[in-house]
């Protein structure tokens, strides 16, 4: 055994002034005489009372020099050499994705791999460093090149596993920086294996520890609807990823309601497939496994897919009829269209978006997104301050001398489109998309809370329609007015993932609740929302607020769908670079320290040594009625 700090060591010589004081200590007895004859008996006291006398065995002397022992002993710090892969600059790669919360070892992976880099923090000598890394969704430094075990152990201790796949690429790429500059730099890995397989080489050696037990996982792979002529189908995937074979049961629910529950039975290695037709209105389902009989992953036995991903928007044409429209807004998806004949009151519907085709606006303008194609004079609403427009006459010098550098007009090729007639219209607030000699042919802006996108000419006096740009045209105004959906999620949304927010011109907030209860709250501006929270495994609501209130906007679902996390079956190697890395033996020599036990006897004995001086040898009498 050596010291760290032996110098501490001379602390011991406390021990000489204790001891002293025991010597020059008074010792006095009460004693009882019946006559002054027998006073002479008890002047023989004075001897006692005399100092430097023979120091006699006392407990309390005992104890207290024990405690001086420990302590004297815990400053000095006594360690024995061991074996140990904690040498020099070391970096503790941290395993913490998906896989990592199996239950196959108690009491989950995560924490075993948390023990182990605790064994290797406490086997850090005094002249290490150590980094340590959660390779997570997104991989962060939990501590950086510190000898400091008190912040290594608290870094530790906040770390917590992610519901996804890890970043890998990332996680090496901070190893390799953190490792760089080191002589005797070493990367040690602590993971269940199933790493990619495409990983870089790393610039100093690297040691992998396994962690996990058993492969033995049920998981549902897929869950996914389409429309069909007959209604909703749903399709849904069970794994076994395990060397046996399984039984579970499946339950199906929808919009909250039990629809299905059934007894499968998947075979080793492999995957059992079922269908569903649903109802027609189904927005949420929700799949979920149990009685399984052997399962050693939770995470992946539940998932959820939303028909659709939101609530379409409703459109209204107010039109005398015009047969190219009605057929492009038959096919847009994510847009529910109504017809309405001209002098229509608005005021009574709930429309997302207006679509004026040949006929006047009305003032005041509904509360919704505008689309207005070949707009009409109607004096009452020019002579109002708050008009969207005024038409001041036609032009028929309407071929396109510019086009405006506009997302609204991506893959529009408008060389060969002609057109008769165009409105003379002015709108200062109006941004020009398409500009003729004679005068604008397309302007998109926002007015009073709302977008507005005018088309100054009437489709039929054009070959627009004929054209491959006017689907594409049509398509991009009406995303960019009123977007079928609030947001863009895909049905194999995984965590991490972002989702774009498109919600309407009249939205002054998007409200999204997680899964476990809490909201996200974002106002709309100018810029797109990206919601990049998605971090939970479950169903996200959207709402969506403005001037009326909350609506809601549709749901979408975040769920794991990994067959890597899924296949927990542990592995003894991974590769990196051309290089497959095991486990390898102890070859440097750590420190094992022992103050902390010291410190802990200390205070252990200096209980006991309050319990004598206060209450005597005496243990406590025990009351057994």
């Amino acid at each position: 055994m050596s010291f760290l700090t032996p110098l501490f060591l001379l602390l011991g010589l406390l021990a000489v002034p204790i001891i002293l004081l025991y010597m020059l200590r008074l010792r006095r007895r009460e004693v009882f005489v019946s006559s002054t004859l027998l006073w002479q008996k008890l002047l023989r006291d004075r001897e006692a009372n005399a100092p430097w006398q023979k120091l006699r065995r006392n407990l309390l002397l005992f104890l207290q020099l024990l405690i001086l022992l420990a302590l004297v002993l815990a400053l000095a710090r006594p360690f024995i050499p061991i074996p140990t892969v904690v040498s020099g600059s070391v970096v503790i790669l941290l395993d913490a994705s998906a896989s990592m919360q199996a239950a196959d070892v108690e009491p989950t992976r995560f924490d075993a791999a948390k023990a182990e880099a605790a064994r290797l923090i406490g086997d850090l000598s005094g002249n290490s460093r150590m980094t340590l890394i959660k390779a997570g969704q997104t991989p962060v430094v939990l501590a950086s090149a510190t000898g400091d075990k008190t912040i290594l152990r608290r870094a530790l201790d906040n770390a917590a596993p992610d519901p996804s796949p890890a970043d890998w690429q990332a996680a090496f790429a901070l190893a390799a920086g953190a490792a760089q500059g080191f002589r005797n730099g070493r990367i040690i890995l602590i993971s269940d294996g199933g790493l990619p397989d495409d990983l870089p080489p790393m610039p100093a050696e690297t040691i992998y520890i396994p962690i996990g037990a058993s492969g033995e996982n049920l998981a549902l792979t897929a869950l996914a609807t389409r429309n069909s002529e007959s209604g909703i189908q749903l399709f849904a995937s069970v794994a076994n990823e395990g060397l046996g074979e399984q039984q579970a049961l499946f339950s199906l629910s929808l919009d909250g309601v039990l629809f299905d529950s059934r007894r499968i039975t998947v075979p080793a290695q492999s995957a059992t497939n079922l269908t569903w037709e649903l109802p027609q209105g189904t927005a949420v389902i929700r799949a979920h496994l149990s009685e399984q009989t052997n399962d050693n992953l939770l995470l992946d036995d539940d998932a959820w897919a939303v028909h659709e991903g939101g609530i379409s928007n409703r459109a209204l044409l107010v039109s005398n009829g015009n047969l190219f429209l009605e057929q492009i807004y038959a096919v847009l998806p994510g847009i529910e269209t109504f017809k309405a004949a001209p002098g229509v009151n608005l005021s009574d519907g709930d429309f997302d978006l207006v679509i004026f085709d040949s006929v006047p606006v009305p003032d005041p303008a509904p509360a919704a997104d505008i689309l207005i194609i070949n707009p009409q004079p109607d004096a009452a609403a020019a002579s109002s301050e708050n008009a969207l427009l005024a038409v001041t006459g036609t032009f028929s010098n309407t071929v396109a001398t510019r086009l405006a550098d506009s997302p609204l007009l991506q893959f529009v090729d408008w060389r060969n489109v002609h057109i008769r007639q165009a409105q003379a219209v002015s709108a200062p607030w109006a941004q020009r998309l398409v500009e003729a000699d004679g005068g604008p042919l397309i302007l998109t802006g926002e007015r009073n809370g709302r977008r507005v996108a005018i088309l100054t000419f009437d489709l039929r006096d054009s070959d627009l329609p004929l054209q491959i740009a006017f689907p594409i045209l049509m398509a991009n105004i009406t995303d960019w007015l009123s977007p079928g959906r609030a947001f863009d999620a895909p049905s194999g949304l995984q965590p991490g993932s972002p989702v774009t927010i498109a919600p309407g011109a009249a939205t002054t907030a998007v409200i999204i609740q997680k899964p476990d209860g809490a909201t996200w709250t974002a106002d709309v501006g100018e810029d797109a929302l990206i919601f990049t929270e998605t971090d939970q495994l479950g169903l996200y609501q959207v709402t969506l607020r403005d001037k009326d209130g909350d609506r809601a906007a549709g749901s979408f679902a975040v769920n794991l769908f990994s067959p890597a996390e899924s296949d927990i079956q542990p592995t003894e190697t991974v590769q990196i670079g051309q290089t497959a890395v095991t486990t390898t033996s102890d070859g440097d020599i750590g420190q094992r320290e022992f103050w902390p036990w010291l410190l802990g006897l200390a205070l252990l004995i200096l209980i006991v040594e309050w319990w004598v001086h206060h209450r005597g040898t005496q243990l406590p009498k025990v009351n057994l009625r």
